[in-house]
């Protein structure tokens, strides 16, 4: 059955996460960069994550890309 809004071509947005294919069933997280197959990518999708943190903005004086 049909309801209106898709009988008029209108659809709600769908919120979702971002994943990288790195390989045939491997997937990576863009939010937190983790790596996952296919099928645990589809469940890690309904979790809340966060961004891993680089070092060198916590702690400029060990160097790295951030650093200016």
């Amino acid at each position: 059955m049909t309801d209106q809004k898709t009988r008029s071509g209108e659809q709600d947005d769908q919120i979702g996460k971002v994943f990288f294919a790195v390989g045939r069933d491997v997937r990576q997280c863009l939010v937190c960069g983790e790596l996952f197959t296919r099928t645990a990518a589809a469940k890690h999708a309904k979790v809340d994550c966060y961004p891993s943190v680089e070092l060198s903005v916590v702690y400029p004086s060990t160097g790295g890309k951030d650093v200016t």
